[in-house]
């Protein structure tokens, strides 16, 4: 039997961690880019616009949006048009999302703290595409990690599905093996984009992932 010399025993031990670490970078990286597909697939076919990465899509002239109820976190029925008056930023996602989602508020709660003590006088809305799972209080316990502040709105699937038409929102349900305890083991595909809602209801701007917080807190600055 050949012995192992000490550094090859350390780079043996070292490999599967890095392999880990890479399975896990390209598992990340195949959700984002079948989800950027679907998206892209989904967007394209309804002739909507199509912000491209680091870049906004403005909506010129505004459109207005279609009212819609929703259950807050905090267990109220919410109407979009009860934030009339104030500008709102709007994203869909879902509390077990992985990567996108929680990357998506804490960038919200960077915006709202460039925009300073303006922050106060923007709404910040998340709606989940998972209502399953998103219960008002498990949305309030996940939102408020981020910023009490933050709105949560959950409801029917497919109430939400038509809500999300009106965004150009793709979502859909992805098994990722068999079910467990706790239920059906699932993600859910999304659209990633973030909406601008002035002060009268009206869609002014779509946001890619990861566009540069400044220029959105910018913008809503913009509309007070």
């Amino acid at each position: 039997m050949s012995e192992q010399t000490g550094d090859t025993a350390t780079d043996t031990n070292k490999r599967p961690g890095w392999l880990a670490r890479a399975g896990l970078m390209i598992l990340v990286s195949s959700i984002i880019a079948v989800s950027a597909f679907a998206t892209w697939t989904f967007l394209t076919r309804n002739d909507a616009p199509l912000p491209g990465v680091g870049t906004k899509q403005v909506i010129d002239p505004p459109r207005e949006m279609p009212d819609f109820t929703l259950t807050s976190d905090s267990g109220q029925p919410l109407r979009l048009s009860d934030l009339r008056g104030t500008p709102v930023l709007l994203f869909f996602g879902f509390t077990h999302c992985p990567d996108v989602c929680p990357t998506t508020l804490g960038e919200f709660r960077q915006i709202k703290a460039k925009m300073g003590e303006k922050g106060e006088q923007a709404r910040f809305v998340f709606i989940s595409v998972d209502g399953s799972r998103d219960t008002p209080e498990s949305l309030a316990a996940y939102l408020h990690a981020f910023d009490p502040a933050f709105i949560g709105l959950t409801g029917d699937e497919e109430l939400v599905r038509t809500i999300g038409k009106d965004y150009y929102v793709y979502f859909e349900r992805v098994t990722l093996g068999t079910a467990t305890a706790a239920g059906e083991n699932y993600t859910v595909d999304h659209t990633t984009y973030s909406y601008l809602i002035d002060a009268d209801g009206r869609l002014r701007v779509i946001y890619p992932f990861q566009a540069p917080t400044q220029m959105i807190a910018d913008d809503i600055k913009s509309l007070l």
